[in-house]
């Protein structure tokens, strides 16, 4: 179903859901981007046909919600096979809803984030614990091709405006070489008619100028989201591997800096190092935390104001390196911060033209932190910057565990 819509993957999930299970009906929530609530995407053909409900409720806040919100509130499958017994977490349902008999629903989780509640009702026999598991694993998979499917149309999006910003540098490029060619051919009478050509060719180039930094914008996004399309795959199909070894901190640091000292030099940002020169020494992948480090410095960079600032701080802690890279950008909103390390999380409308296209570059790196046995945390404030802190231990050498046989002492 890869080349199915969004529609058509989730119709057919809770469909086959009722099938496998041998329910009556069956439904769909997707769990708001701020996880205060569930919102009511689709029911099944036949519960559809039932529901008599005259003003149907979408938007359902999670403490508000009665018995099927437990799945959430517990965060675990919850199973009803007497849904007419009194039970003190029911709250009713409204007038012409189906009457419900069984019920069963469980949350969907991407990592540790409850992403969506799937549910089925009416069966004949009670659920038991293989109508669990057929659930769990169908509504897996369908979230799989979900997360797919979003990449997908991130990236045909991403793919086509950069297209459109490409054909309109070009279109510049032309008028630009029109007006050239004819202030060649015909060279202004009057002093006044040289000022207003003069000012014509700035204007031109102020909007050629745009046009570039447009290019370069949407085809930053569209790398940032080819990287982290080709990690998730590669996650998915266990291909991650990381080659350990004891390593300096400070040399990924400055492989990042190699890899983004264009944007640096291009915004004419102040970079600020404090970077002690004899340091412990960490296991690590450099490969993977150069990749990690150039994620939160193209970050730092892109959110970073013109002739901005950007520092990185390293310190040694009791066990940990302390590694912090602050910038005074525009920030990002509280309210986003706890699902930055999410692997794909919906930016609303305030947000995006802000934040746009920063989560699962967040995602690979706590991912990489985590590789690790380190831990990242974000730090901001609306129109004053953003602090990235991240932790990674220091290699305790007596420990032969830590160490590795290969670097045994």
């Amino acid at each position: 179903m890869t080349g199915s819509s969004l529609q058509e993957i989730t119709d057919f999930a809770h469909e086959e859901a009722v099938k496998l299970t041998k329910s009556k009906l069956g439904y769909l929530a997707f769990m708001s981007p701020d996880e205060g609530s569930l919102i009511m995407h689709s029911w099944s053909t036949h519960a559809m046909k039932e529901c008599n409900v005259k003003d149907r409720k979408f938007i359902y806040p999670i403490e508000t919600t009665g018995l099927w919100g437990e799945a959430v509130k517990q965060r675990k499958p919850i199973i009803t096979n007497n849904y007419q017994e009194a039970n003190p977490l029911k709250k009713g349902y409204p007038e012409g809803h189906v009457k419900l008999t069984r019920h069963m629903n469980v949350p969907i989780f991407d990592g540790n984030r409850i992403v969506a509640v799937a549910g089925v009702g009416n069966k004949e026999e009670d659920y038991d614990e293989a109508d669990l598991r057929q659930l769990i694993l169908l509504m897996q998979e369908m979230w799989r091709l979900i997360r797919r499917k979003q990449m997908e149309d991130a990236l045909q999006k991403s793919s086509t405006e950069l297209s459109k910003a490409e054909m309109e540098l070009k279109s510049f490029d032309r008028v630009k070489a029109e007006f050239l060619s004819n202030k060649e051919e015909t060279q202004p009478a009057t002093e006044h008619g040289k000022m207003i050509d003069d000012e014509t060719l700035e204007i031109i180039n102020d909007l050629e100028k745009k046009a570039i930094e447009n290019v370069i914008h949407h085809s930053q996004r569209l790398r940032r989201i080819v990287d982290s399309f080709i990690y998730t795959s590669m996650e998915e199909a266990g291909k991650i591997e990381y080659n350990f070894k004891p390593i300096d901190i400070s040399v990924p640091l400055e492989n990042s800096l190699v890899d983004t000292i264009f944007m640096v030099e291009e915004k004419e940002i102040v970079l600020e190092k404090t970077i002690p020169k004899s340091l412990p020494l960490i296991n690590g992948d450099e490969e993977k935390l150069t990749d990690m480090f150039t994620v939160l410095m193209d970050s730092a960079i892109r959110f970073t104001p013109y002739k901005g600032k950007v520092a990185i701080i390293v310190d040694e802690e009791v066990n940990y390196i302390h590694i912090i890279l602050k910038d005074n950008g525009a920030g990002i909103p509280e309210k986003l911060i706890p699902h930055m390390f999410q692997r794909f999380y919906e930016i609303d409308s305030q947000t995006k033209n802000n934040s746009e296209g920063i989560e699962s570059g967040f995602y690979i790196c706590k991912k990489i932190a985590d590789a690790h046995k380190g831990s990242i945390k974000i730090e901001s404030k609306i129109n004053v910057g953003t602090e990235v802190h991240i932790w990674i231990p220091k290699i305790d050498f007596s420990s032969k565990k830590q160490l590795g046989e290969e670097y045994e002492i």
